[in-house]
């Protein structure tokens, strides 16, 4: 194991052991697809919190594998939305799953990422292509499969992933006592860092999948999404650091 484990107390529940300890979190070498779809202005509108503006840009879809990471290994799959808060351009992040407790709970409380566990699996290369599938209580929901080559992407992975940046949440958590209103309510914006790219690979999407399920909106946002955009497959090193709250 790359990274160092260390147990916390007093940082987060439980108090004594805590499941996760403070940022920035370390993920060396992690492995992904990431694609650029983009769904219709009007259901962005209809997914989008108060004080975020929807933008006719490229959303973007990644399916991480995280061999090693300061929260120990898990798989995870982001859901991203182009918009503005106020005249700063970023991604608001929809939807995350994740394989993992710790990534959870630690994604939830820190950051405010709207998190949910799924199963997630990332296939190896095999005969040039790289699948990608998501599945939670009992519903495969979200399958995708790209052509990898060895030609460098038409997008340089460094340069468009920061540039995407910042990673827009809204931080919410239900007060013990008043169901009416939150104990908590902010809106988060954190800046992933990308670096130490081994592999760059061009790829072309052949397609991205969605099943109904009620326990998910996938389906809906991707049903009438331009999902035939760009695409690339990486090996970099990630650093997830403290956020920022905007309000």
């Amino acid at each position: 194991m790359l990274v160092e484990y260390k147990q916390q107390v007093n940082y987060s529940m439980p108090h004594q052991c805590g499941l996760y300890p403070p940022p920035p979190y370390q993920y060396p070498q992690m492995r992904a697809i990431i694609s650029l779809f983009q769904t219709p202005l009007e259901v962005k509108k209809k997914f989008l919190p108060p004080g975020f503006r929807p933008l006719r840009t490229s959303d973007v879809l990644f399916i991480t594998e995280y061999l090693d990471t300061t929260i120990g290994p898990y798989n995870e799959s982001l859901i991203m939305l182009t918009c503005k808060h106020e005249y700063k351009m970023g991604l608001f992040v929809l939807n995350i799953y994740v394989t993992t407790d710790e990534a959870l709970c630690a994604g939830r409380e820190i950051w405010g990422y709207p998190k949910k566990i799924a199963d997630i699996h990332l296939s190896s290369i095999t005969d040039n292509k790289v699948k990608g599938n998501l599945t939670r209580k009992g519903i495969k929901f979200l399958e995708m499969e790209v052509e990898v080559s060895d030609e460098p992407p038409k997008l340089d992975p460094k340069a468009t992933l920061e540039g995407l940046m910042p990673l827009y949440n809204l931080k919410c958590i239900p007060d013990v006592a008043d169901n009416t209103k939150p104990a908590l309510k902010q809106k988060t914006a954190t800046y992933l860092k990308f670096n130490n790219f081994t592999t760059k690979m061009s790829a072309k999407i052949n397609y991205v999948k969605t099943e109904y399920s009620k326990y998910d909106i996938c389906h809906e946002l991707f049903k009438h999404a331009n999902t035939d955009l760009a695409a690339f497959y990486v090996q970099c090193d990630m650093t997830l650091p403290n956020g920022e709250v905007l309000e």
